[in-house]
């Protein structure tokens, strides 16, 4: 019979307006892999949050057991729960050896112990049958290697819960199976694994069972292979005036439009990470995606193509006129328009409304007078693309959620009528919702005319609407 690795029994939490929890009960164990599943403020993000001992509340009164033991406080989550997170690797300087130890080590007897500490740690590795150098530099290892450490180091401090909040850039879909195969011989026998990603993909790969929140509930536990498909998933994940509006987002068409196959932004001598250097034309209503596995190659690209990255070597076409080595304002004068960080508060102006923030009149943006012209729009896009009643045109940016961010950010600057639009990640901070609401998004630009670049890692979201999938690697 296995053991339980984490219980949960009647977790009852209210934290802000929009985050809370009601008589959450769940139980994993020894050797599982559960995927959280939600839309944005569902619960299971504040469930994972607290888990993690983010969230300072007196959980003395709650019931949550780890390895059989009572949790008392966010205190003691630490010496029971290890978090696999991108963030993980900023310092990546370290060995192998001193990224795996350095937790119990302080710096003084790491420097005396360091010997020993390798010794100790590559035993360790060779008793779990992982083939990796413990003398060799973190920063040297694929994305795969990094998270496999990862996992050992949970083990090396005899963590029992794994908590997977990762979106797995730079890997694709073999690479993340291979982790998953890793995590559940590496876990078996004392330690239980959550996922909680926003990749639908890396859920389904990694995921045994899930566990479905709703409105702060958990509404299903299952088997992976209970849902059917996407639209079974729907039936747990959202409401019913919901799946209505989703419905209609996803049924939102392209559309060939009048002109269709002029190039309105062209780009010269880009050189590609295999070092041939290439020319590429952008074509009105165009939608071309660029993946790319390696981060520092794809926030390159998107700096280079969205003008915020000077580059001498590189000529760029932009609505006929030739610029050689243009900088942001030639960008910004021809109506490229760029989105980094989709979904976060780096996207509006948090001190502004929500209706301030769809039209920002400035500089060779948006002029006084087409300020004026667009105004109405306000309460139409708030009323309709928002499709939530409590938000108003005077609502407080930093207060809306993060599908009602995204909202916001692309009404923008679909009223600001780019040619061309450049998004990084589109899809990093979306639940099922806002997938749809970025998808639809997307097409109401490329059916207005604008060449729409998309640049990311994977494939996931994007192979039905790209014209054209260009793989940088």
């Amino acid at each position: 019979m296995r053991k339980e690795i984490l219980r949960i029994n009647n977790l009852t939490v209210s934290i802000g307006r929009m985050q809370s929890l009601e008589n959450i009960t769940l139980c994993i164990l020894e050797g599982e892999m559960v995927g959280f599943l939600g839309l944005a403020y569902s619960g299971k993000d504040l469930t994972v949050k607290i888990l993690s001992g983010e969230v300072q509340e007196e959980l003395r009164r709650h019931h949550i057991y780890i390895g059989g033991r009572r949790i008392s406080e966010p205190s003691e989550l630490a010496g029971a729960v290890y978090r696999i997170a991108a963030s993980n690797y900023v310092i990546d300087d370290w060995t192998v050896a001193e990224y795996v130890g350095l937790v119990e080590s302080g710096w003084f007897q790491l420097m005396w112990k360091k010997r020993r500490l390798e010794e100790q740690v590559k035993k360790f590795f060779g008793e779990l049958g992982v083939d990796i150098g413990v003398s060799g530099k973190m920063k040297d290892l694929s994305e795969l290697e990094k998270r496999i450490v990862d996992v050992v180091k949970a083990k090396w401090n005899r963590k029992k819960l794994l908590i997977v909040e990762d979106e797995f850039e730079g890997m694709g879909p073999e690479d993340i199976r291979s982790f998953g195969a890793a995590v559940k011989r590496l876990i078996a026998g004392d330690m239980g694994v959550v996922i909680n990603s926003h990749s639908d993909m890396v859920l389904s790969l990694l995921s045994e069972k899930y566990v479905i929140f709703k409105k702060g509930r958990i509404v299903k536990k299952c088997r992976k292979d209970y849902i059917k498909n996407g639209l079974h998933l729907e039936k747990f994940l959202l409401g019913g005036g919901v799946i209505s509006k989703k419905k209609g987002l996803d049924s939102y068409m392209l559309e060939e439009q009048e002109g269709e196959g002029k190039p309105v932004y062209r780009i010269e001598g880009l050189q590609m990470s295999s070092g041939k250097i290439h020319d590429f034309n952008f074509l009105r209503g165009e939608i071309v995606t660029f993946l790319a596995l390696d981060g520092k190659v794809k926030e390159g690209l998107f700096m280079i193509l969205s003008g915020r990255r000077a580059a001498p070597y590189i000529s760029c076409v932009l609505n006929s006129r030739v610029y050689r080595a243009a900088d942001f304002s030639d960008y910004v004068r021809e109506k490229v328009v760029s989105v980094m960080h989709m979904g976060s508060e780096e996207e509006v102006f948090a001190g502004m409304s929500a209706g301030e923030n769809l039209l920002i009149p400035s500089l060779r943006k948006i002029s006084s007078l087409e300020y004026i012209a667009n105004s109405s729009k306000i309460p139409r896009m708030l009323g309709e693309e928002l499709g939530q009643s409590e938000v108003a045109p005077d609502a407080a940016a930093d207060s809306l959620g993060v599908n009602d961010i995204i909202n916001i950010t692309l009404e923008r600057w679909y009223i600001y009528n780019p040619k061309v639009l450049i998004l990084f990640e589109p899809f990093a901070r979306c639940d099922l919702m806002g997938v749809s609401i970025v998808k639809s998004y997307i097409k109401k630009f490329a059916n207005r005319g604008a060449a729409v670049i998309i640049i990311k890692s994977r494939e996931e979201y994007v192979e039905d609407i790209s014209d054209q999938i260009i793989s940088v690697e």
